[in-house]
């Protein structure tokens, strides 16, 4: 039995917070997709994807995320990875993709993460 796949999407102190979870097949990526518009979009300073409650991920998900770093590297904004599962880590490095991403232990990390990087981006 899956886990119907779930994002939801908030803003603390400029950084949007993409909340992931559920089980992610091509439908499931294609709704985080929208989530991970670009934050110039939206207004906001960088992306933090919160993963601990993802339950399955196939190559689907792992290509939105990819698509999405992509974008956000294109375009100067951050976007970290934030308490990513055994499950996912392990997804991450069988495919040898894990150094593409900022990866933080906490949310909280994460967004201190996104300030860090956008202060240094003004400051060149």
């Amino acid at each position: 039995m899956s886990v119907e796949a779930e994002v939801t999407v908030t803003v603390v102190d400029d950084v949007r917070i993409v909340r992931v979870a559920g089980d992610y097949d091509a439908e499931g990526a294609e709704t985080l997709a929208h989530a991970l518009a670009l934050p110039a979009e939206t207004g906001t300073s960088g992306t933090v994807v919160d993963l601990a409650k993802v339950t399955f991920a196939d190559s689907s998900f792992l290509h939105t995320l990819l698509a999405a770093q992509y974008r956000h590297q294109t375009s100067g904004i951050p976007l970290v990875l934030a308490e990513v599962t055994p499950l996912l880590q392990r997804l991450l490095d069988l495919t040898d993709v894990a150094r593409a991403f900022t990866v933080a232990q906490t949310v909280p990390t994460a967004t201190e993460t996104v300030h860090a990087r956008k202060s240094s981006t003004r400051r060149q």
